[in-house]
């Protein structure tokens, strides 16, 4: 089995038992037995649990790479280029509702674990806040909290990923993702196009 090979084995185990049993209680051993791999051969692939789940299950959603293959695309308009992260980032991570819930138990459960989950969504929210911010330098949009203003639109975002089965949340909202785009991009061009347009 390649090195490569291995890792990703790993990484899918780990994934699996993280989902199952959450962070504190998963074992490296379990996870080790799950790839089907001896347990020194998972501390010589990540060196300890933390960064095993920063692999698995932080990595598996939304990263730098996301970002920068946003950032060659974005027009400067900020209907359309809203519209555009918002796609991306549902579409990149709709699947992956287990994993938030993870998220959200063990951030709650344990400091060290909210820090490692806090890493992506702050670099989202400084990749949005950046944004905004250089279109208010060029008079293209109203001044704001960009950072509020950023942690909100995804936190709409990840609230449908979150509750789309749910079928309190599916009375509220249609199973349309485009219904739900334009709504939450109308709320948000409403709010910064305010002095632009005055």
């Amino acid at each position: 089995m390649t090195k490569q090979l291995t890792r990703e084995r790993l990484i899918q185990a780990a994934l699996a038992v993280f989902k199952e049993k959450g962070y504190t209680a998963a074992s490296t051993r379990e996870i080790a037995q799950q790839a089907g791999v001896n347990h020194l051969t998972l501390f010589r692939h990540f060196g300890n649990k933390r960064n095993l789940f920063r692999e698995s299950v932080v990595q598996h959603v939304t990263s730098g790479d996301f970002i920068g293959g946003l950032e060659g695309r974005l027009t400067g308009n900020i209907k359309e280029d809203l519209t555009l992260i918002a796609k991306a980032y549902l579409e990149e991570n709709l699947e992956k509702d287990t994993v938030f819930w993870i998220y959200y138990a063990e951030s709650a459960q344990d400091p060290e674990v909210s820090e490692l989950i806090m890493d992506i969504p702050h670099r989202l929210q400084q990749f949005l806040a950046a944004y905004f911010a250089k279109l208010h330098s060029q008079k293209k949009i109203s001044g704001g909290n960009f950072q509020v203003l950023s942690g909100m639109f995804f936190g709409l975002l990840n609230q449908y990923i979150m509750f789309r089965h749910l079928p309190a949340f599916r009375e509220s909202f249609t199973d349309h993702i485009e219904d739900f785009v334009d709504e939450c991009v109308d709320l948000f061009f409403s709010k910064l196009k305010k002095e632009v347009l005055s």
